[in-house]
């Protein structure tokens, strides 16, 4: 993942694939210091990276890092939750 450092280790822990905007789009699940980030390859531009955040007001939401991408985070975030649930 670009603009991590070398003393940041992103373990691979998952790849699996959702259906985005009629798609079949993969994913790449990575933990970083223990907290779960999703790589998703965007075509003609680079790769989106999501994770959960906690607002002020105490609700979880998903973000892209960097921040800017917020309802595209969203939107394949709520997809990756549907992916969990239907595995368990």
């Amino acid at each position: 993942m670009e603009g991590l450092n070398h003393h940041t280790m992103a373990t691979p822990v998952n790849h699996f694939e959702i259906i985005f905007q009629d798609r079949t789009v993969p994913v790449q699940e990575l933990s970083l210091s223990g907290r779960p980030m999703f790589v998703i390859p965007l075509p003609d531009k680079k790769p989106l990276v999501i994770t959960t955040a906690t607002g002020a007001d105490g609700q979880v939401f998903w973000t892209s890092i960097p921040e800017g991408k917020l309802e595209l985070a969203q939107a394949i975030g709520q997809l990756i939750e549907a992916h969990f649930k239907k595995a368990s």
